[in-house]
């Protein structure tokens, strides 16, 4: 089985978000063709390759994608080829990672098979972070390891940043707007926002740099002849290790003059010790690499207390964008380089 055939394959399913069983099937199918024993739990699959007593290593990427969008030149769902570049929703983002773990794996134990165990988890909805590896998880042995696909240019990310997603909310008091009085929250929460974009939040993290702060969103006002009585913000933090997400909240509040709600606070950032066996398999697999820190939410965010690593083929600057590709090369480096990093883990695991 080729994998240039196999992506090509899934990129024509469609496979938005809590819609992946029809792609799931194609890949249990090409997994019993490879002579693995694939499991379907929900709109996730597993399969495992053993090759004896030794460590778990788990590799694992997702199925979904988000939806197709507009501005696509091409057909976002054809998998054409053109100039050595394979275009299709999810090409990059992340089926191309996901096909070439399947095959990588597949190479790794079809001759010479290191001692140790691979488990294989295709999710889903990672894309939402829903119904995918974190509800799959407990129902699986506990992984010694483990490696998400993500497109990085097969660079190693040893850390990824968290998120912590804030409301301000901005209150006022109503009145006619051609008679004016009354406290527009508009304006309050303006005011907010400045304050917001001189805020500094020390701690700086060696490959993960700075915490983030983006107001992404901003909501007040029913009618243009109504004062408004209330405004929201969005604010997007993306976090790091060495500063707490309740420190982060605290300064927040102590910055602004609106009500501060917390609407998320589970998906903390992790890091891995640049000198687990992990990541040095990882480093091994690809020479010309180096480690660094993502930006970028993944699966990733479920596996804390797990030594992981973030690695694959593709570009995360093109998830996501009208027509995504992933290069035919970088497929193919893709499969080489999850074999080796398996091969590798196994090894320095052992020594």
């Amino acid at each position: 089985m080729k994998a240039l055939d196999l992506l090509r394959e899934v990129i024509r399913i469609p496979s938005e978000s809590r819609n992946e069983t029809a792609v799931v099937a194609r890949l249990q199918s090409a997994m019993l063709e490879l002579g693995l024993a694939p499991k379907v739990s929900g709109r996730n699959l597993t399969a495992t390759l053993d090759g004896g007593d030794g460590p778990l290593l788990l590799l694992n990427s997702h199925t979904d994608t988000v939806p197709v969008g507009q501005g696509w030149t091409r057909e976002p769902l054809k998998a054409d080829i053109e100039d050595g570049k394979i275009y299709g929703r999810g090409s990059n983002d992340a089926k191309g990672c996901l096909v070439a773990m399947i095959l990588g794996a597949q190479k790794a134990f079809a001759s010479n098979a290191p001692k140790g165990k691979v488990l294989l988890a295709a999710s889903c909805e990672e894309e939402v972070l829903g119904q995918g590896l974190e509800v799959l998880l407990p129902s699986l042995p506990r992984p010694d390891a483990a490696v998400v696909g993500e497109p990085t240019g097969l660079k190693v990310a040893v850390a990824q940043k968290g998120l912590l997603l804030l409301e301000i909310i901005a209150h006022g008091r109503s009145a006619h707007a051609a008679h004016g009085g009354g406290v527009n929250a508009v304006e309050a929460a303006a005011r907010d926002v400045l304050a917001l974009s001189k805020l500094v939040i020390d701690g700086e993290h060696p490959t993960l740099g700075k915490t983030s702060l983006q107001v992404t969103q901003i909501s007040g006002g029913d009618r243009h002849n109504v004062i408004p009585d209330r405004c929201k913000l969005v604010v997007d933090i993306r976090t790091v290790p060495s500063v707490s997400p309740q420190a982060i909240i605290d300064l927040v509040k102590k910055t602004v003059q609106g009500e501060v709600v917390v609407r998320s606070n589970r998906l903390g950032s992790v890091e891995t010790d640049p000198s687990h066996a992990v990541v040095q398999a990882a480093l091994a697999a690809n020479p010309a690499g180096r480690a660094y820190g993502s930006p970028t939410l993944s699966d990733w965010v479920f596996l804390k207390g797990i030594p992981t690593v973030k690695a694959g083929p593709g570009d995360s600057k093109r998830s996501h964008t009208p027509d995504e590709y992933l290069e035919v090369a970088e497929l193919e480096a893709g499969v080489d380089f999850y074999e080796k990093l398996i091969r590798a883990y196994f090894e320095k695991a052992a020594s």
